[in-house]
């Protein structure tokens, strides 16, 4: 059996570790949810209370309240230090596998790799979903607007319109009525929305609801001058994603070239990263190379990121 088949069998395996790890993470979250909320705190072992610590210390951090937004915003049940502990032992395990082919600098680059893969994966998440929200923002200003013409208040129009969308619209304005039936303000709810799912379509949207509840004025006619702009909007987010999809699929083969060379030339002579690295001009060309790759990806992605 050749290197290479053995490394595929050893991908697919992984693959589906990976799945029964995320199902595994997720009905844990479920079950400490369930006890948690059945005997409340309860007595904890060991390593629940080394797991809430690290969890409270990461959450503590700036990286760690980020996380947990993207988290929140990709509609994940984790923790920031589920995903942590998810990806860095995913990774471990790749760069162990992949070392016998790839060396000792092909592994570390592995172990890299697995993280802004994960990173990406998280962020393509989330703003599928931020997409799919920013697509039924149009419908959400019209139901608020018809809610608050028929004498509704903000909040009943919010609590309306949760019950009337459907996903993922309907399940964030629903995490905005539980906020304010619990005694958030507008503002902090609104607010709090924003930073899960930001973009410029809802900041508007936010920043109006916010104005009229503390101002008042023509809210209604002014949801649907905003659900008309937002239904324009959308029209021409769709072209401009079409017009740049090629030379997005373009920056990722870019990267995939990076990556795949790596473990080409290793197949081909085995140890060569490694034995380059011995060397002050391997390891100059290993940066440059390296250097080349990351600044074609980045000019690629800045080209094709176009803000409308």
């Amino acid at each position: 059996m050749t290197p290479g088949i053995i490394l595929v069998e050893l991908m697919v395996t992984l693959g589906v570790m990976v799945v029964a790890l995320v199902v595994i993470l997720d009905n844990r979250q479920r079950d400490r949810q369930l006890r948690e909320t059945g005997t409340g705190s309860g007595s904890r072992g060991f390593l629940q209370r080394w797991y809430h610590r690290g969890s409270f210390r990461l959450q503590k951090t700036r990286v760690g309240r980020s996380l947990q937004r993207r988290l929140r915003g990709a509609a994940l049940p984790w923790q920031p230090i589920d995903f942590v502990a998810m990806v860095v032992g995913v990774g471990v395990l790749l760069a162990l596998i992949t070392r016998p082919v790839a060396g000792n600098i092909g592994a570390v680059i592995v172990l890299v790799a697995c993280w802004m893969v994960a990173n990406r994966w998280l962020d393509n998440r989330r703003q599928k979903r931020l997409d799919a929200f920013v697509g039924q923002l149009p419908e959400v200003a019209r139901v608020l607007s018809n809610a608050a013409s028929a004498g509704l208040a903000l909040r009943s129009a919010v609590g309306l319109a949760a019950r009337e969308l459907d996903d993922p619209a309907g399940t964030e304005l629903r995490t905005v009525a539980g906020q304010l039936n619990l005694g958030r303000t507008i503002d902090q709810a609104l607010t709090d929305l924003s930073e899960r799912l930001p973009s410029r379509e809802l900041a508007v949207l936010v920043q109006t609801l916010i104005i009229q509840s503390r101002a008042g004025g023509a809210l209604v006619s002014a949801l649907l001058n905003i659900a008309n702009t937002l239904e324009q909007r959308k029209d021409l987010h769709r072209e401009v994603r079409t017009a740049v999809a090629g030379a997005v699929f373009s920056s990722y083969i870019v990267l995939g070239i990076g990556i795949g060379s790596i473990f080409v030339m290793n197949l081909l002579s085995p140890g060569a990263l490694d034995q380059m690295a011995q060397t002050t001009v391997g390891r100059i060309i290993m940066l440059i190379a390296g250097l080349f790759f990351a600044v074609g990806f980045i000019l690629i992605n800045r080209i094709t990121r176009i803000e409308i």
